[in-house]
């Protein structure tokens, strides 16, 4: 995802969010104030290198006296190892749509369990998806 000040766009490549999204699925995030952020919002983080983003499901959120605190997690791939820790003055980008057969369509607060999907109902339902909704 571009690092664009109000709004941005990008592209899912990895499985870690399916069945909610899909290899490919386009991404509309905007910029928020981190403080804003609540449990089952996705939002893009940002490793400490800024070349690796990350759309993974906000799990939890916690305020201390000088950061905020996320924890975070693919809908398949679990919660992530480590939290992201942000000054309460940090802006975050939220994924607020996926674009599929030409319309942006609202993206959930409610993630679909997915962690003990085998491959092969992971690749099939990504075609499907890829054919009945691009």
């Amino acid at each position: 995802m571009k690092n664009v000040p109000h709004e941005g766009r990008g592209w899912v490549k990895g499985l870690s969010m399916w069945p909610n999204l899909v290899p490919g699925d386009i991404l509309k995030a905007e910029d928020i104030p981190v403080v804003e952020l609540k449990a089952g919002m996705i939002a893009v983080f940002s490793k400490a290198d800024k070349e690796l983003l990350i759309v993974h499901r906000v799990l939890s959120t916690r305020k201390t006296r000088n950061e905020f605190i996320v924890e975070s997690g693919g809908d398949r791939s679990g919660p992530d190892e480590e939290e992201w820790h942000f000054s309460t003055s940090d802006r975050i980008k939220k994924v607020t749509s996926v674009l599929r057969r030409g319309n942006y369509r609202r993206v959930g607060d409610i993630s679909v369990p997915a962690v003990l999907s085998p491959p092969l109902v992971v690749r099939l339902h990504c075609g499907i998806v890829r054919r009945l909704f691009w």
